[in-house]
């Protein structure tokens, strides 16, 4: 069983986290220093280098931490078709689905700045795999027959997950005009029926 961490030193990391975070929204990353990151959290440069070795150090570890959280929240745990039953009522996407949301939105902030700051590809990499898995399992349990599909299934995956996290992207940045059930109900109704009333191809 593994030690649980001091509250004291949960506090301390997230304290430099939250500076990291807000330095790299106002100067960018490569501009700020660890002695920029230790004022502003109100912590001496010995107290950083006890838990971290460089800001690189903290930023990747802050990432995975986050992206860990992420993943704990919505573990796909899709046992049985019959949790997409009320997919196409458009009205109560899947619970797991909703979580997606409700986690980045309790760090909004962080994931604005990870997703948006150009020295960070590995967090938007890191995001976009969790949702490739998150999609991918939805499909096998919608319809695990590969004949049935329109398009090959690694297709279809790569092409939701991608779009996802551009919508998540757009979310973020005009600091999240809609709720998140709002979003996975959205999405989840495109993805079933597309961006149409009426196919207009159809007529």
């Amino acid at each position: 069983m593994s030690k649980k961490m001091d509250p004291r030193v949960i506090r301390t990391r997230q304290l430099l986290r939250d500076a990291l975070v807000e330095l790299i929204d106002e100067q960018g990353y490569e501009k700020i220093t660890v002695q920029d990151i230790t004022q502003r959290a109100t912590l001496n440069r010995a107290t950083f280098y006890l838990h971290y070795r460089d800001k690189l150090d903290l930023l990747y570890q802050s990432s995975g931490e986050t992206l860990h959280e992420l993943v704990s929240s919505i573990r796909p745990n899709f046992e049985e078709k019959k949790d997409f039953d009320l997919l196409p009522n458009y009205d109560q996407p899947h619970e797991t689905f909703m979580h997606l949301f409700e986690q980045i939105a309790l760090n909004s902030k962080l994931y604005k700045v990870y997703l948006t700051e150009k020295n960070i590809p590995y967090f938007s990499d890191g995001l976009k795999n969790i949702i490739i898995n998150f999609v991918s399992s939805g499909i096998q349990i919608m319809e695990p027959n590969d004949q049935k599909l329109t398009v090959p299934r690694e297709m279809a995956v790569r092409f939701y997950a991608a779009a996802f996290l551009e919508v998540i992207v757009w979310w973020l940045e005009h600091d999240m005009p809609y709720t998140p059930k709002f979003m996975a109900t959205q999405l989840m109704r495109i993805t079933i029926k597309g961006p149409y009333i009426d196919n207009p191809f159809e007529k």
